[in-house]
């Protein structure tokens, strides 16, 4: 099979090949036949793509080992559907999947654009077929993005899917992430071809707008799953590290964000056609440039793949495409004029510049931080990108407060009493009262030292916040208030719910920024967030079949919490829910510790949180080699904070000899045969008392991120979804 699969990646190209020859052709010579050729060869490229897809998978799930990808990427301990998701947990498999998304959404587009003959849509034609070209090059050419490489001889075991990947937010995170990178593609296609051919005219502009809010979309809520998984499954107390990978995802959807909101102006104001060119060229050069950072191998980081052959050639085509589509916009430049000018910083119009500038600045700064290694020689840390990203928020989220109170070429002054005011008062009264709140309420580290610019910075993130969300109430209440009066069997519940479907576009948007103020919200308790590390004394218990079971009476306090240490096992735990005789292949080794968390004299509840120990296989003896160990937090969430630990490491109790290899250990007692005094003899092998570790966190309005996250995507799916569309079409036809 991995011969078909190559065979089916050559014919890709060579249809590709075919499509861009037969599409320049047609442009040159003005032939339609000829394009239109090329745009059915463009067409029938996704059904060969789909099928090479279909066929990694297949090797995937049949555990095929003589298939390199399978061996490094997969097991046949594994569950059947971490066995399918595995397609993605690679460069190869990774970038096959991004190759299958790029032409699903070719197809669609094209689709879209059958009927139309203008200039530009062969040119729309060309671009993708060059870019989609790209990837099946680097498959066939490029080992490290070659899915059908053969492993000679095959291999006697598969290593397995990296233990940091099973997970829920990682099974769906990494796809979400790439439909929005990959759908960046469509609106810089139908752009560049409208800027190349010279057909300038606005009526691309709300087909482009609709794949921009998709990709805005989905590359938002993959970032938002990202952080839910970093939160459960990393163990360190956070969402958001400012890893490479992190910041790559981040900046493509500043850049769309800026786009979003941009393309309004145009549209309005017949102004930033210049500019909106250099954005969305921006936006999509920029997702090759996170694909670029993850798979290079160029940084480090926890979702990053090792050294790897494509990155000369991917970061070649990235400046290549840049400088050329760039050099257009500069061609093009008095094609792009502004129909008018700026008349006022503070107008509506301002506003959104002003936004635009922030997204932009706060992007390249982004992307300083990201090459520090390369440029400076020391990686800048999450306090670096705090020092200005913090700030650059608050004014943000003031920007999203204000945008929609101000008026079209008016400044503010002439609307702040009518528009800003009752906002202005509400958002002083709430960051007062949040002040009141977290000193009654958040728990109060054991030292009074404290971070005051950090604090400084959370009441006015939560006074900022409390503005945006009084404004957005306050349009809804104008809009609704107009609404029953003109329909007055409508109450007012009624006559909001019509008002946001008939004009979803804007009071959509409205309901993304609430969600996003929920989320700034979130942030802002970080301010007040308390990390400490803790220390239990355990004693060996008496052998128990298949456990070794270790007890404690220890006892911490950490702020208004008191923990109380139980047990500490070290059990087998199974990989395959399928079943089976436990193996040394199947079976991980997990150190689980139970804690009862007391509140006062009220135990709220027990918590168990582990380490676990995956074994990594030898591929080519099917022998164990080492553990990779994984972390499993314990959260106890409440309204007002998590409270937040995980299991570290596990010392001998006296502190300076070295730290027992517990796992092997266990290993070695659980999977050695033989009679009851062998196994007791192994077991004696145990320290009789161990010192663990645990790292504990409490974390304020963590809460507010994930509901703000769930109301982001549930809001995106309105806006996406044609609810109100067609009732707006009637109302224009009549």
């Amino acid at each position: 099979m991995n011969s078909f699969g190559t065979i089916l990646l050559s014919s890709s190209l060579a249809i590709l090949i075919f499509s861009a020859l037969q599409t320049v052709y047609g442009i040159i010579k003005k032939e339609r036949k000829a394009v239109e050729m090329g745009r059915l060869a463009l067409m029938t490229n996704p059904f060969v793509i789909l099928l090479t897809f279909f066929v990694l998978l297949t090797l995937l799930m049949r555990s095929d080992y003589s298939n390199y990808y399978v061996v490094m990427h997969s097991s046949e301990h594994l569950p059947m559907f971490y066995k399918m998701t595995s397609i993605w947990s690679g460069s190869s498999g990774s970038l096959l999947f991004w190759n299958l998304i790029l032409n699903v959404f070719t197809f669609i587009v094209l689709w879209q654009t059958r009927k139309s003959i203008g200039d530009r849509i062969p040119m729309m034609n060309l671009i993708l077929a060059v870019l989609s070209g790209f990837f099946s090059f680097l498959a066939i050419f490029y080992a490290d993005a070659q899915p059908f490489r053969e492993f000679v001889p095959e291999a006697a075991a598969g290593r397995g899917l990296n233990p940091l990947l099973q997970h829920w937010a990682m099974i769906i995170h990494p796809p979400i992430l790439y439909i929005g990178y990959v759908s960046i593609s469509i609106p810089f296609a139908i752009a560049m071809s409208a800027l190349v051919s010279g057909q300038l005219s606005e009526d691309w502009m709300k087909f482009i707008r609709k794949w921009t809010l998709f990709s805005w979309f989905f590359l938002g809520t993959g970032i938002l799953l990202g952080s839910k998984w970093a939160y459960e499954e990393l163990g360190w107390g956070g969402y958001w590290a400012w890893d490479p990978v992190e910041n790559a995802s981040l900046m493509p959807w500043l850049l769309t964000s800026a786009f979003v909101h941009s393309v309004v102006i145009q549209e309005r104001r017949g102004m930033l056609k210049f500019w909106n060119m250099i954005l969305v060229i921006l936006a999509f050069h920029f997702s090759l440039l996170g694909t670029w950072i993850t798979r290079s191998g160029v940084l480090e980081g926890p979702h990053s793949f090792s050294k790897s052959t494509i990155g000369t050639p991917f970061i070649v085509f990235i400046i290549v495409s840049f400088v050329f589509f760039i050099g257009f916009v500069l061609y093009r430049r008095k094609e792009l004029t502004p129909e008018r000018n700026l008349e006022a910083i503070t107008s509506k119009e301002g506003s959104f510049l002003l936004n635009n500038f922030l997204l932009v600045l706060s992007t390249a700064a982004i992307l300083l931080g990201v090459f520090s290694p390369l440029l400076y020689g020391k990686e800048f840390k999450a306090p670096w990108f705090n020092s200005w990203g913090v700030p650059a928020g608050i004014f943000l989220l003031l920007l999203m407060g204000a945008a929609p109170l101000l008026a079209w070429r008016k400044g503010a002054g002439a609307v702040f009493f009518s528009t800003l005011l009752k906002p202005f008062l509400a958002g002083v009264l709430g960051g007062g009262l949040y002040i009141l709140f977290y000193m009654n309420h958040f728990t109060k580290p054991d030292s009074q030292y404290g971070d005051i610019l950090s604090e400084i910075y959370s009441v006015l993130t939560v006074g900022v916040g409390v503005f945006t969300i009084a404004g957005i109430i306050q349009e809804f209440y104008r809009g609704a208030k107009a609404q029953k009066e003109e329909y007055q069997d409508k109450n007012f519940l009624m006559a909001s719910l019509s008002l946001l479907i008939k004009n979803k576009r804007r009071y959509g948007g409205y309901l993304v920024h609430f969600s996003l103020v929920l989320i700034f919200i979130g942030y802002a308790g970080n301010a007040f967030k308390i990390n400490t590390s803790v220390r239990f004394l355990y004693q060996l218990m008496p052998p128990t079949t298949g456990e070794i079971i270790y007890a404690s009476m220890d006892k911490a306090m950490i702020g208004g919490y008191q923990i109380e240490a139980s047990t500490l096992k070290i059990k087998p735990v199974l990989i395959s829910g399928l079943g089976g005789e436990p193996s040394i292949q199947n079976v991980i080794v997990s150190q689980e510790g139970t804690y009862s968390i007391y509140k006062g004299l009220n135990k709220e509840t027990d918590l168990v949180t582990e380490r676990r120990f995956y074994p990594q296989i030898s591929h080519l003896t099917g022998d164990f080699e080492t553990h990779i160990p994984t972390s499993e937090p314990a959260i106890l969430s409440m309204a007002k904070e998590d409270f937040y630990i995980q299991l570290g490491a596990i010392e001998t109790s006296d502190l300076k000899s070295e730290n027992p290899d517990l796992p092997l250990m266990f290993m070695n007692y659980y999977f050695t045969p033989g009679s009851e005094m062998d196994k007791l003899r192994l077991f004696m092998n145990f320290p009789k008392e161990v010192v663990a570790n645990v790292e504990v966190w409490i974390n304020p309005l963590v809460k507010l991120i994930w509901i703000g996250s769930l109301l982001y995507f549930l809001t995106g799916v309105f806006l996406l979804l044609p609810i109100g569309e067609k009732n707006k079409k009637k109302v224009k036809d009549v």
